[in-house]
Parts: C-alpha cells; structure tokens; sequence
C-alpha cells in the first residue's frame, strides 16, 4: 500500500489553526492542488485486490460544517485517520488526488472540506472549492514544480511539461497602470522583466489576494511574453517557482 503523507496540506492546515483567516485558508486551499489526500473509508467492504467491486459497500466519512452543512473529512495522513476512531480501531483509507477530494465534495454538493479534523484543521467553504475548481488548472505543470524543488526532476522537465500547451493563468492587476488593465510582472536575475504564470487560481490569489484571473493557455501566453517583449516567465511565484528566461524556454521548445 503506497503511503501518503501530504505535508504541505498539513504545515498549512496548522499555520491556519494557530492564526485563522483568509490568507491562511487560502494557503491551504492553494496547497490542496496538488499531492494527494486520503479518504477515511472505515467500515466499507474489504477491497479485491485493491479493487471495489459491484456491490461492494463504500462509506465515506463526513460530518457537519460550522453552519450543520454536511462536510466531506480528508486527511494528510493515516496517522490523522487513526486520531479520529478509538485506539485500536482497524481503520481503512482511500488514496486520491488533493484535487480529487475537493471534487469530490463539490460532486456531493458539501457544503465543506474539513481536513484532518481530529486537529489542527481547517475547514474550506464550498464557494472556496468552486473558485479553485471553476477555473482552469495545470496539475501536470504545478506537479513538475513541485518534483523540481524537491529536486526530484530537471529544469528541463518544466519545460516539457509547457510543450503540452495546458491552461496558464495571468494575473490581471487595474492599479498599476491607471485606466488600463495589465498583467502582473517580475524582475529576474539577468535584469529583465519576466511576466508571471499561475498553474491555479489559488495560485493567483496567493500572489496578490486583489488581482483577476485571466485564463490562457501556455502558448498564448508565451506568444504574449514576446510580442510585450518580456525577458522570460515566472512560475507560481509563491512557491515552488522557477524562473525562465526567454532564451531558454525558446531554445527548449525549438529542440
């Protein structure tokens, strides 16, 4: 069985249980697009092979939001599934994709998320999981960051990921240039100025919680980042980033 321990999720589910609020909800949200999540799917029917089949009883567990909304549990760990049930309880889990219990929850129509809520937790809002979900994502280009910090993958492997030409996500800023609406920008080491690309909304919004999202797709914004003449694209910049330069993303792609 492939062991799941979310991290992320969970450092920022705790930040946001020692200071409550919007930019540490956010946080979590923002790490929910990506790694995985478990299921507390205890007292089901025992899987064949891994495997449920027709008929087979699945039970997933929830409970009730701070307003009595039902809400779906997920958790960072086995180990947070085990704090919920009385000692010695044979529990039972179900691996899914972060973004795949927030689905869930919306499919369900919950009215929360409630992850690890044995405690520290966090409890995100149905109209939080619509925002994160209603707009488009790259999961495949947000996971290829997250192999690229930990150092698990090469620069170039971004790269390859762009070469799939999924959504990207500008932030759309109207204060910096007043009367018109601009995108949102960096400066990067060789001194030129970079435009910034989110994977998600959250990532927008973690950026500079007052900004749109416009949607694009990695071509187009590459074809914006030459003709406004940007030096090259920054990538979440609220981390896991990478730094590209034009010349680098142009020679990969031409390979």
């Amino acid at each position: 069985m492939r062991l799941v321990d979310n991290r992320a999720v969970r450092h920022a589910v705790a930040a946001f249980a020692a200071e409550p609020g919007p930019r540490r909800a956010l946080e979590v949200l923002r790490q929910c697009m990506s790694g995985e999540l478990l299921l507390d799917i205890t007292g089901s029917d025992a899987p064949a092979d891994a495997m449920f089949t027709a008929g087979s009883r699945l039970q997933i567990r929830g409970g009730a939001g701070p307003d009595g909304r039902r809400a779906l549990f997920a958790f960072t760990s086995n180990e947070q599934i085990a704090r919920l049930h009385p000692p010695g309880t044979r529990t039972q889990s179900m691996v899914t994709p972060a973004v795949g219990a927030l689905e869930l929850a919306r499919q369900q129509g919950d009215g929360w998320v409630y992850l690890d809520p044995a405690g520290p937790t966090c409890a995100l809002a149905a109209g939080e999981v619509d925002f994160a979900l209603r707009n488009p994502r790259n999961g495949p280009l947000k996971d290829a960051l997250v192999r690229f910090a930990a150092r698990q993958a090469e620069r170039r492997s971004v790269v390859d990921v762009l070469r799939e030409d999924g959504p990207l996500l500008l932030a759309a800023d109207d204060r910096s240039v007043p009367g018109k609406i601009g995108v949102r920008s960096t400066t990067i080491a060789d001194g030129s100025s970079a435009l910034l690309g989110f994977t998600s909304a959250p990532e927008v919004v973690a950026y500079s919680p007052s900004d749109a999202v416009a949607a694009m797709s990695v071509s187009a914004v590459l074809r914006k980042m030459r003709s406004d003449g940007y030096g090259g694209l920054v990538i979440d910049p609220a981390g896991p980033w990478i730094a590209l330069p034009r010349s680098e993303i142009d020679g990969a792609l031409r390979a």
